[in-house]
């Protein structure tokens, strides 16, 4: 009778199967945690850049970016310093010790600043409202004593919070300003506000910065130089910049840039002269409409501007300036507002120095409101422009260097 089982060379070839479909599922498990690995990677390193890109850019929670930008302060290759509105939320307001509902702001106003925004939320509500305010400078005799008010027009209701959001005084409170820098020994980028410095991402998954760079531009939109130290007049001219980084993790890398437009308050987006013209916000949409950086204007000078709506002029706004003796401020003289032109509105006369950085606020040149560009929820306006397209242009510029600035 023959006995069942195996022989040696029948163990051998079968242990030789067992080795050969072994290496084959151990190169194919090697294979899938290769491309795993690499996948995972690469994921990691394009979602730490949209990440990266997305924090400098918007900022994130109760953080601001560099869209948020309303002056730049110090412009480098490899790091930016601007400032962003402050919000002021330090008032509780009480209708009883305070009836007329004025306030101090607690960050020195940056003088021809946007007006403040003044915003209420209701009790039990979680929704912000803007409301109109007044706003009157302080004596300014001590810059580390705050005295600019903004007053409440309309009651605060009880049990209400209030802020105020406005531009601050760099100079007066350096802790305002924002930056953004690169450090290539630990490819770390860095944001350092209110005397904190921290990582930009917190959370980078073992990818590194390996290259980052500000690329900046002029109000006629050409690149400035790389590589060097700004003018104090190079930084107020600059209003975009390019953001370029390139990260790394082992064997993959991703670059990525990105352009944003800075709302730059020590210039606009066009140096004008007679002649220029440029786009205009619609009146309901329109957020800053100012004139600054004088330079080059004799003993008096007249700027006139001229507001189109659909090809056709509709309003004027004339301003005459004189220079101070013994002063490098001017003086706004007056101004005078035609619509359409031809047809005076309103005049008068101002009398209001100011230096040659100062912004003058064409939205509030007519100071009841009633014959201003833009339009007010508050006032029933004597002017109201209508139509799909809106242009301004210079008819008369008597400095050779002015700025406009336009915000929407």
């Amino acid at each position: 009778m023959r006995r069942a089982g195996v022989t040696l060379v029948e163990l051998l070839i079968a242990l030789g199967v067992m080795g050969i479909l072994g290496g084959v599922n151990a190169a194919i498990l090697k294979a899938g945690f290769e491309s795993w690995e690499h996948n995972y990677t690469r994921l990691a390193v394009q979602g730490v850049a949209n990440e990266l890109m997305e924090a400098l850019l918007e900022g994130g929670f109760d953080e601001d970016g560099l869209r948020d930008a309303v002056e730049l302060k110090d412009a480098r290759l490899t790091g930016i310093s601007f400032v962003t509105l402050w919000t002021d939320r330090s008032h509780v307001p009480n209708r009883l010790t305070n009836k007329a509902q004025t306030f101090t702001l607690e960050k020195q106003f940056k003088a021809g600043a946007v007006v403040p925004v003044g915003q209420v939320r209701q009790a039990g509500s979680d929704d912000w409202v803007s409301v109109p305010v007044t706003f009157a400078y302080g004596a300014g005799n001590d810059p580390s004593r705050p005295d600019d008010v903004v007053t409440f027009s309309d009651p605060i209701p009880d049990g209400a919070s209030i802020k105020i959001i406005y531009t601050p005084d760099a100079e007066v409170h350096p802790d305002v300003q924002m930056r953004f820098s690169w450090n290539p020994d630990d490819g770390q980028l860095y944001r350092s506000y209110s005397g904190v410095t921290r990582p930009v991402l917190r959370q980078m998954q073992g990818v590194r910065v390996e290259r980052a760079a500000f690329l900046y531009y002029d109000n006629l939109n050409r690149l400035l130089p790389l590589g060097q130290a700004y003018s104090l007049a190079e930084v107020r001219r600059i209003t975009g910049t390019k953001i370029y980084l390139l990260l790394t993790k082992g064997s993959q890398w991703k670059e990525l840039t990105s352009f944003t437009n800075i709302r730059n308050v020590q210039t606009i987006g066009a140096t004008i002269t007679r002649g220029s013209t440029l786009p205009l916000p619609p009146p309901k949409a329109i957020k800053a409409f100012s004139l600054g950086d004088f330079y080059g204007m004799q003993r008096e000078g007249i700027i006139e501007l001229v507001v189109h709506v659909d090809q056709r002029p509709r309003l004027k706004m004339h301003l005459t300036f004189q220079t101070v003796e013994a002063s490098d401020r001017l003086l706004l003289r007056q101004f005078q507002i035609e619509a359409p032109p031809g047809t005076l509105r309103t005049s008068g006369i101002l009398n209001q120095t100011l230096s040659q950085n100062e912004f003058v606020n064409l939205l509030s040149l007519d100071r009841t409101g009633l014959y201003d560009y833009d339009y007010d929820m508050d006032i029933k306006d004597q002017l109201v422009l209508k139509g799909h397209q809106y242009m301004v242009e210079v008819t008369r510029c008597d400095f050779s260097v002015v700025s406009l600035f336009i915000r929407p």
